[in-house]
């Protein structure tokens, strides 16, 4: 695959989807700026990067998409090291599980302002930079199933990620003169650190009972997720913008379930 530029930058990079896309972005001589809350774990997910694609390579920020000051610190750190960034991954997110009436403010902020406003303020920095300059490219925002599957006890995630989907569409709309495109991936059940207690015991098994791609019925990798990803800010995708893009083995054709009793049962609540 070709892409628009030379530098992505990815936030949420340390772990899970975030990190593999990194990775596959290194695998084809990106190179890739981070912005990360999580210090420790990106220490050493950046040590290892590092090690085996180089330390010229790679730009690390930590801090969090929810501030203007820490999103613009990554974008200036990825500039005074490689020059514009003309790719960009929104994928810093944070999940709990709280029935609506038991959820306070501060849980509801926190998540979304990491997944809905984060999102927002790294796509109005990234356009900013690259419509001064005359330069196209494309957003790439991860968001989820629940984005179109109301589900108990995921009130604010829901919300956040449904309305990540409407933005991604409003930014293939207002970037697209510019030549900068935008879509949103929708990870079915995957295997990450956040997601590790959808994968197990009944719960996972309820999710795989949905999948429909065989003869090997299984939860999503982070690669499968990070392949479309690659896809999307590659230029083999220079026509797709605007979409959101199940990568789910068919969870969604035959809808997400209410699990929260499942949950509950399980200790995940």
């Amino acid at each position: 695959m070709q892409f628009n530029g030379e530098t992505a930058l990815v936030t949420g990079g340390a772990s899970g989807i975030g990190k593999e896309i990194v990775t596959q972005l290194l695998e084809r001589d990106i190179r890739v700026a981070v912005l990360d809350i999580d210090a420790e774990t990106g220490d050493l997910t950046r040590r290892d990067l590092e090690a085996k694609y180089g330390a010229d390579r790679l730009s690390w920020t930590v801090g969090t998409v929810e501030l203007e000051k820490d999103v613009d610190q990554a974008f200036a750190a990825a500039e005074n090291k490689f020059g514009a960034v003309q790719m960009l991954v929104n994928d810093a997110g944070t999940a709990a599980l709280s029935l609506i009436v038991d959820t306070s403010v501060e849980q509801w902020d926190k998540i979304v302002n990491t997944c809905l406003k984060g999102t927002f303020l790294c796509s109005r920095a990234f356009a900013q930079r690259l419509i001064a300059k005359d330069l196209p490219g494309a957003i790439v925002n991860i968001s989820s199933l629940n984005a179109v599957a109301a589900t108990d006890g995921l009130g604010h995630y829901c919300a956040a990620k449904a309305g990540i989907n409407q933005f991604t569409q409003v930014c293939a709309g207002e970037f697209g003169r510019y030549g900068i495109r935008a879509n949103a991936i929708g990870p079915g059940t995957t295997r990450t650190p956040l997601g590790e207690g959808f994968t197990v015991g009944q719960m996972g098994q309820e999710f795989l009972d949905r999948v429909l791609v065989g003869p090997e019925v299984r939860h999503q990798e982070a690669s499968d997720i990070a392949d479309v990803a690659l896809f999307l800010l590659s230029d083999a995708a220079q026509r797709v913008t605007g979409h959101f893009i199940p990568v789910d083995g068919g969870q969604h054709v035959r809808g997400l379930h209410s699990y929260w009793d499942v949950a509950k049962a399980q200790g995940l609540v």
